[in-house]
């Protein structure tokens, strides 16, 4: 029987390449959602829906969500439990109380912007000594998609607070975190057992803010582990 598809939901400003790199499980298909360019104006709610639609083509589907995009799959599931089979949540959190960025972006992309902040922003996802293509594809990304978006996006995110939700019992949902991590904290991720008592984390050390270009193969892993799950709950 073939798995469920697997949508990939990228960060704010995280070009939908950044999951190039994650395999699906074997009898899975995958796609990513770049719901920055496809839905405009960027409002959590819109997007939330635009996510439901994708799920709802062919039935129950496994959402994974990086940063802003843990946020997004984290309401999809508990707004339509129905579409939703299973969650992979990386480097995010049920609220943005402890965030480290998100007042500072706030206040930059609603002014000008230019390739100097794009990079800043970038650099600031991955860690000292990454890539140079993983920056360029950052930048290229921002620029096409603009502040106004990114800063839409973001403060829809901040004034929602998963915490205050009932918790969604019996959703197999893997939580992976980069210890790395300048923005989020591991509380952060520890703090989503609070939504969904079923999550299982796992720190990836020597990791930064964007695992599906640091650690593509952890994120495999992880999406192996919730199809095994799912699995074994429907037997």
């Amino acid at each position: 029987m073939a798995g469920p598809d697997v949508f990939f939901i990228p960060g704010t400003l995280m070009p939908p390449s950044c999951f190039d790199g994650v395999a699906v499980p074997t009898g899975a298909s995958g796609a990513t959602v770049d719901w920055m360019a496809e839905v405009r104006p960027c409002g959590m709610d819109a997007v939330v829906r635009h996510v439901l639609g994708r799920a709802a083509e062919r039935g129950p589907a496994v959402l994974v969500g990086h940063s802003t995009g843990g946020a997004i799959a984290a309401l999809a599931a508990l707004r339509r439990p129905d579409l939703v089979a299973g969650l992979v949540l990386i480097n995010s959190g049920p609220n943005m109380v402890g965030h480290g960025a998100v007042a500072g972006m706030l206040e930059r992309l609603t002014g000008p912007t230019d390739d100097a902040m794009w990079e800043e922003f970038a650099r600031a996802n991955v860690p000292g000594g990454s890539p140079g293509d993983w920056i360029d594809a950052m930048v290229d990304y921002g620029r096409r998609i603009g502040g106004a978006q990114a800063a839409a996006i973001l403060a829809d995110q901040a004034a929602i607070d998963l915490l205050d939700t009932p918790p969604r019992t019996g959703l197999p949902v893997e939580v992976l975190h980069g210890a790395l991590d300048a923005k989020r904290t591991i509380g952060d991720a520890k703090a989503w057992a609070h939504v969904f008592p079923d999550a299982h984390l796992e720190v990836l050390a020597d990791c930064g803010h964007t695992p599906p270009l640091e650690r593509p193969q952890a994120v495999a892993s992880a999406l192996g582990r919730l199809a095994r799950r799912i699995r074994t709950a429907r037997a």
